[in-house]
């Protein structure tokens, strides 16, 4: 990978990192401005648990996210960004731009998927 294609995929990683620590932002303070106090009707109460336990699902999911980005970022400088960790062969340039923490080619995440791996 030459320094060209080091600086774009660092420049995507760090865009989608910054996103997600935007909506970290957003929902630590969704999560902490909701205390509005003991709701007037049990069904108010359902969904503000509700609501607060998606917003604890998504700042998990969007963790391991980051841990993701923060591994290929590690990866970049190590050279061996865009290697799938299954098979060693290279992850394909679209996959990179999609997802661009992705860990393993197109045919060894789909076989991790079904519980091949």
């Amino acid at each position: 990978m030459n320094r060209k294609e080091k600086k774009y995929y660092l420049e995507l990683l760090n865009r989608e990192k910054e996103r997600i620590f935007k909506n970290l932002g957003y929902l630590r303070e969704g999560i902490e401005s909701g205390e509005k106090g003991i709701p007037t009707h049990i069904a108010d109460y359902g969904t503000d648990e509700f609501e607060k336990g998606l917003g604890i699902d998504i700042s998990d999911e969007e963790r391991k996210i980051l841990e993701k980005i923060n591994l290929a970022i590690e990866k970049l400088e190590k050279n061996t960004y865009g290697t799938c960790e299954a098979c060693g062969k290279k992850i394909g340039a679209s996959r990179l731009r999609a997802l661009p923490y992705a860990r393993y080619c197109i045919r060894c995440q789909r076989e991790k998927e079904k519980g091949g791996r």
